[in-house]
């Protein structure tokens, strides 16, 4: 069993690097617009993080994540990233331990994952509020996920890093 203040400080610079990140999409890729698309890069970063640390430690982290991303972003209803960021940082923690080893390859397809996830959800209370947007719902996740897959590449050393530091002192 790990100490306390081990399990604390990893979670706390995985907590900045995090917050890094949101600064990142905040004041840099929110700027960017390609074709009427911008990155959105906040559904891969608890899909990383369980890559590394796994199903239960991801899951706990999206809905950490999630609940302040509620709290500051818009979505299409309160709870939307409670409810979806835990279910993909489970998925991309099954990906990471059933089927790839952690690395670029896993840490694109997790991030698509989070994003398809995201999508899907976002579908699906287009289709419960009358569904006339769904082409362009579809158009729009579909931007989103080309340009923010090579984000996403941005946020693998950090995540990466912080894993194996943690895991070496460990």
């Amino acid at each position: 069993m790990l100490p306390k203040s081990y399990v604390v400080f990893k979670w706390a610079v995985y907590a900045a690097a995090t917050l890094l990140l949101c600064a990142l999409q905040s004041l840099v890729l929110n700027h960017i617009q390609i074709f009427r698309f911008t990155p959105f890069l906040y559904p891969v970063l608890p899909a990383m993080v369980a890559m590394f640390e796994g199903a239960r430690p991801g899951a706990v982290f999206g809905f950490v994540f999630g609940l302040l991303c509620d709290l500051l972003l818009p979505a299409p209803f309160r709870g939307f990233f409670v409810l979806i960021f835990p279910v993909a940082a489970a998925a991309s923690a099954g990906v990471a331990e059933r089927l790839l080893s952690r690395g670029l390859l896993c840490g694109l397809i997790v991030s698509a994952l989070a994003m398809f996830l995201t999508a899907c959800l976002r579908l699906v209370v287009q289709i419960l509020s009358g569904g006339q947007y769904l082409g362009l719902m579809a158009e729009i996740a579909l931007g989103e996920a080309v340009l923010t897959l090579p984000a996403a590449a941005l946020a693998l050393p950090l995540y990466r890093a912080i894993f194996k530091r943690c895991a070496a002192d460990y």
